[in-house]
This record gives C-alpha cells, sequence and structure tokens, in this order.
C-alpha cells in the first residue's frame, strides 16, 4: 500500500474557484453562498483568492493546470473584468496547459449576450448554465431568478457570443414535475 503514493508523473491538476454570491439564495442550495447585500467587493475577494492560491504553491509546484471551474454561487454576477484579472492571476502562478477547459457557471438571470462576449474575451471557453428546468412553475418552486424563456434567451446568446462548449444544468424528480 505504500507505493499507492508514489507517481512516476506528476497527476493532472485541476482547479475549482469559489464565487459565493448570488443574486438570491434558491432554498434547495447547500452551498456556501449568500445573497448579495449591497455591492459587490469584487476586487478585494479577487487580491483574496490569489493570494490564497499563492499559499499553495509549494503544493502544486511543476504541475501544470489542465482545467479550472469558476462555480458558486453565482460566477456570472461578477464583471468580465473581473474574471479576466482572476485568469490573468492565476496563469501568472500557475502555467496552464494550452487549449485547458476553463468553465464558468451562469445563472440565466444574470447574462446576456454582451456579458456572454466578454467572458469569453476573458478566456472562458465553456459554459455551465443552471437552467435548472424549463417549466415556470418548477423554477418558482426553486426559487430561481429567471423564468424559461430567459434560460432559452441565455442559450441561444451563449451560441452567438461563440461558446460551443456549454453545459445545461438540469434537475428532476421535483415537485410540479412529469
Amino acid at each position: 500500500q505504500a507505493d499507492m503514493f508514489n507517481f512516476t508523473t506528476l497527476p493532472p491538476l485541476s482547479l475549482y474557484i469559489h464565487i459565493p454570491w448570488c443574486v438570491r439564495k434558491c432554498p434547495y442550495c447547500d452551498f456556501n453562498s449568500h445573497q448579495i447585500a449591497g455591492s459587490l467587493p469584487e476586487s478585494d475577494y479577487m487580491t483574496a483568492l490569489l493570494a490564497d492560491l499563492e499559499q499553495e504553491l509549494p503544493r502544486v509546484w511543476g504541475r501544470r493546470i489542465r482545467s479550472i471551474f469558476i462555480g458558486g454561487g453565482t460566477p456570472s454576477i461578477l464583471s468580465p473584468e473581473t474574471i479576466y484579472n482572476l485568469l490573468s492571476g492565476v496563469r501568472a502562478r500557475i502555467p496552464v496547459v494550452a487549449g485547458a477547459e476553463i468553465s464558468l457557471e451562469a445563472n440565466p438571470g444574470t447574462v446576456d449576450i454582451s456579458r456572454f462576449q466578454g467572458f469569453r474575451e476573458a478566456g472562458i471557453n465553456r459554459l455551465s448554465l443552471g437552467i435548472q428546468s424549463f417549466n415556470d412553475t418548477v423554477l418558482q418552486n426553486l426559487g430561481r431568478i429567471h423564468g424559461r424563456d430567459e434560460a432559452i434567451n441565455a442559450i441561444e446568446a451563449a451560441r452567438q457570443a461563440g461558446f460551443n462548449n456549454i453545459n445545461l444544468d438540469l434537475m428532476f424528480g421535483l415537485p410540479a414535475q412529469t
């Protein structure tokens, strides 16, 4: 069993970055997330995240990031400029492989084509849209801030912004679903 952790090569490295704010906290959500109260401390939070990453550098020395996932909360409430600065800060500290998958979770109620274009320019190449359902009654029961039409519009806007790697989070087995 001692050989179980003797790697002949360094294992792949993925990075998860948590953004803990939402427009509204969904009643089913168990993640560390909080409803926005006033303005977001985007700059201060990014500074703290990068300082935390600095502390972890000895643990990942010599490895390159193969994927980055920015989740939450609702990362799409951050500005594209903040996402760009965050990814630039990560790249300045840890090498990221060419073609790495860089994902951003987005709530359909917080995005439009312009915002998606900004996220693409910031370096995001995969979206994970928190659709949850295309049924307005189910969405209301879940406490979501978007409806069916906004979900469809978000998918179309993401495609128009040039995203070709789009995940749709869908929930099933919920009250009012058939």
